[in-house]
């Protein structure tokens, strides 16, 4: 790889702003995340070499890990092709405080990483959909909608295959077979969709190697998340904390009137 002369390295680069329909939005990235390191070692070598390493990846078919800072916090993701974003550059104080925050990071390796794609709602309910296949999904349906909660879609494909055995078992069979492949190439979407449905919108993207893992990131992204299952305590309820706080204010205000 030539080396290319770059105005900005030396620096951590920012995003200033995203393409619409660029790889950079479909990862649900935001202006002002920080790129930090590429495959787990500090990147500092200017965007002209960025966008030369991910060109690279993308002509191999493999990915590529980032790791990102957004407010101060930092977390992975993988990609595939170049970003699609303009960059600035942090100055040497600021790139000295992100070095610091990935000298205390764990490094984790690409093979045990896996990806998620989190929807949330406006009660800060969060959903996590892992960028896997599973085989339960093509192999015995019924179990993996039970395991995924999808009570209706469960109860709609049990009476469906009843009918189809009722006429002919050669039906049942075929439809079995049918709806088989159906959920096993289409359960990502399945469940972006049944988490849409409830009001959630896509909030970020990002890869760890434990479902726990990334509920731990995007709690420290945002100390209000819940989530449906987790090892995790529940939230602090900021809101009350600051209603309980305005109120003491209050009474003590009140006291001090009464005193004077």
């Amino acid at each position: 790889m030539s080396d290319i002369n770059d105005t900005n390295q030396g620096f951590f680069l920012k995003i200033e702003s995203i393409r619409k329909r660029s790889h950079a939005s479909s990862l649900l990235l935001k202006q002002d995340d920080i790129i930090i390191a590429v495959n787990n070692e500090i990147f500092t070598s200017g965007e002209k070499q960025l966008i030369e390493v991910l060109n690279d990846f993308q002509k191999d078919g493999k990915d590529i890990l980032l790791t990102f800072s957004r407010n101060n916090i930092l977390f992975d993701l993988l990609v595939s092709r170049s970003l699609g974003c303009k960059f600035t550059t942090l100055n040497k104080e600021e790139t000295a405080i992100q070095k610091d925050l990935f000298s205390k990071k764990e490094i984790h390796d690409i093979s045990n990483l896996q990806s998620y794609t989190i929807l949330r709602d406006l009660k800060n309910q969060y959903d996590f959909v892992e960028k896997s296949y599973s085989p339960l999904a093509g192999i015995f349906p019924p179990a993996w909608l039970a395991y995924e909660q999808k009570w209706w879609l469960l109860s709609f494909f049990c009476i469906l295959s009843i009918l189809l055995y009722s006429v002919n078992i050669w039906f049942f069979m075929l439809g079995w077979m049918f709806g088989s492949v159906y959920f096993y190439k289409a359960q990502i979407n399945l469940l972006l969709s049944f988490s849409m449905l409830t009001g959630k919108a896509f909030s970020m993207k990002l890869a760890a190697t434990s479902i726990h893992e990334a509920q731990k990131l995007v709690r420290e992204i945002n100390p209000k998340a819940k989530f449906k299952y987790s090892k995790l305590e529940k939230p602090i309820d900021i809101d009350n904390d600051e209603k309980k706080n305005n109120e003491n204010k209050n009474n003590v205000t009140e006291t001090s009137d009464a005193l004077v």
